[in-house]
């Protein structure tokens, strides 16, 4: 499948919630024949529901494979999946064909944030998630990787530097979930936290504005407890999201993502 066709199944023209799905994954993914007939056959995580309430959404912020896979379990039981992940896996997918490497060094090694299990659960899963019936107002289940800002790999001059964040942009407005009678929301993280400070930005303008905010980690088989997020650093600033962005590298295709220049040594 290519990315246009992968890109397509995650953001069907019948979902409410197609437009926050993010395009920078997908416009460098290209699926590897016979990569997307596969089965999720992941142990399914056991979920306190067994149906999706139509008053709930679910944010996953777990390591990207394990995110999408139960994002995959949570769409059998009538959540639609809404990938959030706004960085490019390398510049060419995971191939990164055309970067002149020694034969000893793997695609995976010079990028900063390894996407590659991510990508090959995306890769499975469209295939799952193209037998899938949802309702027309069926909830959402918002997709992250909580390895997004430290990444997996030192850091290393000319390599991919594709560490990303999240904004408030990134996500429905609380206005928008309270008009689809969305009333809670559940994150799902490793641990019992509180949530990472970029999603705090986001969570907190939800309980703001009413919304119930849930947690539970992802080995949790009961039901997830209320929390309070914590207020973080220059909520609300207008300048916020440039000052966060210091640091990480854009893609030229949306999203983050791009070699970090080589150190010119002093002369």
């Amino acid at each position: 499948m290519t990315g246009k066709e992968l890109f397509e199944t995650w953001a069907s023209n019948d979902s409410t919630w197609s437009q926050w799905v993010s395009p920078a994954l997908f416009a460098q993914i290209d699926c590897a024949d016979g990569s997307a007939e596969a089965s999720v056959d992941a142990p399914a995580p056991i979920w306190h529901e067994h149906k999706a309430s139509p008053e709930s959404a679910v944010v996953i912020d777990l390591p990207g494979a394990d995110s999408i896979r139960l994002a995959l379990v949570l769409a059998e039981r009538g959540y639609r999946p809404v990938p959030i992940i706004n960085a490019s896996p390398g510049p060419v997918g995971l191939q990164l064909n055309f970067f002149p490497k020694p034969a000893n060094v793997s695609p995976q090694s010079i990028v900063v944030l390894d996407m590659s299990s991510l990508v090959r659960e995306i890769c499975v899963g469209t295939a799952f998630l193209q037998k899938l019936t949802f309702a027309s107002g069926a909830p959402p289940v918002f997709i992250l990787d909580a390895l997004r800002l430290r990444g997996t790999n030192p850091i290393r001059d000319d390599m991919f530097d594709n560490r990303w964040m999240v904004f408030p942009q990134d996500f429905p407005s609380a206005r928008f979930l309270v008009e689809r009678k969305i009333k809670r929301v559940t994150l799902v993280q490793a641990e019992k936290t509180q949530p990472s400070e970029d999603l705090s930005h986001v969570l907190l303008r939800w309980q703001e504005a009413g919304i119930e905010i849930l947690a539970k980690t992802k080995g949790d088989v009961g039901a997830p407890s209320g929390i309070t997020v914590s207020r973080p650093s220059r909520f609300k600033a207008s300048w916020y999201r440039a000052l966060a962005i210091m640091g990480l590298r854009r893609s030229s295709v949306g999203g983050f993502g791009s070699f970090i220049p080589e150190t010119s040594a002093a002369g």
